[in-house]
């Protein structure tokens, strides 16, 4: 199935408060796997990667999320070929919503990763928005925290990256 709509990665902070984040009734199942099918699909991604927290290269690619048979778990391939701006790149990951961790929770890896993304997330109905956190080292000794939001809004999804800087705590891409 081929969608008509695009998966925009770009760079934006939110301040939601706590209070107004709650996880899935755990005996909804409709609410708790609902996300993953409105990810289901092919998707055509339109990517902005940021510099110095400005807009930088921008590619396209295609991103191909299949359903396991249960409909618990979600693959995504994600491939955006090479450019004169931009080295060929493949992501590949899996997620779902973890009973035992009451969590939603993604492992991911990529080429530009030297090592495996662990995320750990909620759906933010209200919003149709799903949030994700996770730590991942930098290949220096430094653990980076990171905070992803995936935004579906009809036949468009915006899924943006952030995370925090290492000496002082200010959002950037």
């Amino acid at each position: 199935m081929r969608m008509i709509g695009s998966v925009v990665v770009a760079i934006l902070a939110a301040a939601t408060s706590a209070e107004t984040l709650a996880q899935p009734n755990a005996g909804n199942l409709t609410a708790i796997y609902g996300p993953l099918a409105m990810e289901e699909g092919v998707w055509d991604a339109d990517v902005t990667f940021y510099e110095a927290d400005k807009p930088g290269p921008h590619a396209l690619g295609v991103q191909t999320n299949t359903l396991l048979a249960n409909r618990h778990w979600i693959v995504n391939d994600l491939r955006i070929p090479a450019t004169d701006k931009t080295p060929a790149y493949q992501g590949h990951g899996i997620w779902g919503y973890d009973p035992v961790a009451k969590t939603y929770v993604n492992t991911w890896v990529d080429t530009n990763d030297l090592g495996v993304r662990t995320d750990y997330g909620f759906w933010y109905e209200a919003e149709n928005t799903m949030i994700w956190s996770s730590k991942q080292n930098d290949g220096q000794g430094h653990f980076v925290n990171y905070r992803m939001t995936e935004e579906f809004k009809g036949d468009t999804r915006v899924f943006t990256v952030y995370q925090l800087g290492l000496a002082k705590p200010k959002e950037h891409p």
